[in-house]
């Protein structure tokens, strides 16, 4: 058996270069390393072959990548290849499943592996764009990966908006791995020195039979057409003398105006009267689990408020919509439904792909298509793209339209320090959009109900069959629908100190996110993490809770109203994104802060 692990070579965070002529990132200078989350993949592919199995290690990028391969060989892989060729330079993240699909036709794996994503884009794109052109099944974000009795089929757990599901699929096919999975797996560094960067085998573009108008940046379909800094406008104010009583009075009095500031959400335009075809955005709202995916409501609106003259409709794929589900969907700006109903929990994704298929077919003038970033919405929208050849843009923040009435989306890039703005070379433009970004406005004026189209239901693929499913962050609602949110870090002390939180957020009707060292450590669920690879929230008002700042997570509060952060450290790098700081232990300023926070913000 062959199995085929897709790995990236990355350049360190703080030496990403940025080619402003071409833009796109520079990857030939600096040192680059093997994608952490390739070398979870890369362990659980090793753990998974047998006797006999043949394992090869691929590459697409610049004659350095090369040396991070030498890792892959010196810790048991039996095969490295590099593609490298400068037409292959700029690829947006279709072509690059486009080159790894030719390199999977040439080596024939029965299994593909992958990390969820790189540190360098972190879109979770490739691996089910490379499954869509294939037309493999995939799984992403799996937590664990095993072979069926019969080697016939791999079992795959793997994360989920509020959870986790299980899934069979029968191989050939594409499993995308996540941080939970496995340590990443490093080499020592004499079997490293062992293995001559000779060893690695170079392909180019000719060895894979791929023209030059489908590679690279003549063969991407999406563009970065601009790209400015992403600082956060905060002129913070710090206590960090005197009594500690003194200190979270004088951290009030500073919030109770930011608090006061903050704007609601503008009002939604008059839809047009007659709606155009050629204006209508789709957006998929619900999830894996076949409801109303809240977070993605706010995108319905946004659309309206952002898109002169273009208008949402909404994509329903799972249990029937209630009539709570249809009046808050009009409530948001959608003026059309479309409803295919399927039984099946968690649903299937290729049922929402052949849904939103359909619908393009039918509506051809279409403008564009939005889904959740989460696990189930990039699949669907990643195999969307690969099987329809259109641009993809991933963790949306903003759109907009440029000077000809295309539409261009603005999401984060290089590790959150700047947003890029993409448009799509393909119509309908599509983007995934990070649950809660963007704020439910008031209903419009001309607010109606809407008539559901049903769509016809695909016949069943059975390209995996789901066995299990379940959630993990407990009931009550979505992180996205509070107005404040505590962030919790290492400094909170633990599972207990989080424990003893549970009065606090009660008393300010608050959810619990957290940074991604929290959520490393197992205190608190994998959906809860807030940042570049969490949820980026916007609510009223953040709370930073022994949080040190990393810019990671401070990514992810940009758009919260205002920022409270208590740190024991004066010198915390959270200090510089908060509106207000108060130094002190957590367990002491929280005790003086609970009961006037909660009237400040008026609980």
């Amino acid at each position: 058996m062959r199995f085929l692990v897709i790995a990236k070579a990355v350049p360190a965070l703080d030496q990403l270069e940025f080619d402003r002529t071409r833009r796109t990132v520079v990857r030939s200078r600096g040192e680059l390393f093997l994608n952490p989350f390739d070398q979870r993949a890369l362990r659980v592919g090793l753990e998974l072959r047998a006797a006999g199995d043949v394992l090869t290690v691929a590459s697409l990028g610049p004659g350095p990548a090369a040396g991070p391969l030498r890792e892959a060989l010196a810790v048991g892989a039996d095969h490295a290849v590099l593609v490298t060729d400068p037409a292959f330079a700029g690829s947006d993240t279709l072509a690059t499943a486009r080159a790894l699909a030719a390199v999977v036709r040439r080596l024939g794996p029965q299994l593909v592996l992958a990390g969820a994503w790189s540190t360098d884009s972190e879109t979770g794109q490739v691996p089910p764009e490379l499954a869509g052109l294939l037309g493999w099944p995939v799984a992403t974000g799996a937590r664990s990966v095993r072979w069926s009795d019969d080697r016939s089929a791999v079992d795959v757990a793997g994360d989920t908006a509020d959870g986790w599901s299980s899934w069979r699929l029968p191989t050939p096919a594409v499993v995308s791995v996540g941080e939970k999975i496995a340590k990443p797996l490093r080499p020592a560094p004499e079997a490293l020195a062992r293995i001559e960067e000779a060893a690695v085998e170079r392909w180019s573009r000719a060895d894979l039979g791929l023209p030059d108008a489908e590679v690279g940046l003549l063969g991407s379909s999406t563009e970065v057409i601009a790209i400015q800094d992403a600082a956060v406008e905060r002129a913070p104010v710090v206590f960090a003398e005197g009594e500690l009583s003194a200190r979270v009075a004088g951290a009030l009095r500073a919030l109770a105006p930011r608090l006061r500031a903050r704007s609601p959400a503008a009002p939604l335009p008059a839809a047009p009267d007659p709606p155009s075809p050629a204006r209508e955005v789709a957006v998929l709202v619900t999830g894996g689990d076949g409801t109303l995916a809240s977070g993605v409501v706010g995108a319905v609106a946004e659309l309206r408020r952002s898109l002169p003259d273009h208008w949402s409709s909404a994509v329903w794929v799972g249990s029937p919509p209630t009539e709570a589900d249809r009046i808050r969907l009009a409530s948001a700006g959608a003026l059309a439904g479309y409803v295919v109903e399927t039984p099946e929990v968690p649903v299937d994704p290729d049922v929402a792909v052949a849904a939103v298929e359909q619908l393009l077919r039918d509506r051809p003038e279409m403008a564009g298509a939005v889904f959740s970033s989460d696990p189930f919405g990039r699949e669907v929208a990643a195999a969307v793209a690969a099987r329809r050849q259109l641009g993809l843009t991933g963790d949306a923040v903003g759109c907009a339209l440029d000077g000809a009435g295309a539409i261009v989306w603005t999401k984060p890039s290089f590790g959150g320090r700047t947003v890029a703005t993409v448009r799509s070379r393909t119509r309908p433009s599509l983007a995934t959009v990070r649950p809660g970004v963007f704020a439910v406005a008031p209903p419009p004026a001309d607010r109606r109900g809407f008539l559901w189209r049903a769509l016809e239901p695909p016949p069943p693929t059975r390209r995996r069959i789901a066995t299990g499913s379940g959630r993990e962050v407990g009931d009550g609602p979505d992180l996205d629908a509070y107005d404040v949110v505590v962030a919790v870090g290492m400094g909170i002390g633990g599972p207990d100190g989080i424990a003893r939180l549970a009065p606090v957020l009660r008393q300010w009707g608050a959810g619990l996110g957290a940074t991604r060292r929290v959520v490393d450590a197992g205190w608190v669920p994998r959906q809860r993490q807030v940042g570049l690879t969490g949820r980026l929230l916007a609510p009223r008002l953040a709370v930073l809770l022994g949080v040190s700042g990393a810019v990671n997570h401070a990514v992810g509060w940009r758009r919260a109203g205002a920022v409270l952060a208590v740190n024991r450290d004066p010198a915390a790098p959270v200090f510089r994104d908060a509106d207000v700081g108060i130094v002190g232990d957590v367990e002491t300023v929280l005790p003086l802060l609970v009961g006037p926070l909660a009237a400040a913000i008026g609980r």
